[in-house]
């Protein structure tokens, strides 16, 4: 990502949503923070949580798992965001952006 920070993310699973079964393509620029790998991600834990909420079980053996808890935090600034509204890829998508 350092060399080429063009990325793309495609959310199509609709597990631990309440948006409905959207196809969601996003396209942008990413950064990557990896100057701390074992701490830097912590900011974000309330956001796993909600996602995830068996993320605290992991986290109460943390030291088994240390491999598990190392990150680079990367965070992506969307330029183009592709949508299929229930999932339908046959239809045409809605375009936000570039």
């Amino acid at each position: 990502m350092k060399e080429n920070p063009k990325v793309s993310m495609l959310f199509s699973n609709p597990e631990g949503t309440q948006t409905g079964k959207h196809v969601v393509l996003v396209q942008g620029i990413a950064t990557a923070d990896d100057s701390d790998l074992d701490h830097g991600w912590e900011k974000y834990l309330s956001y796993w949580r909600k996602k995830e909420p068996y993320i605290d079980a992991y986290l109460a053996e943390r030291e088994k798992f240390g491999w598990f808890w190392k990150r680079v935090v990367v965070q992506v600034e969307p330029k183009k965001i592709t949508a299929w509204k229930n999932g339908d890829t046959s239809r045409a998508p809605e375009v936000f952006g570039a």
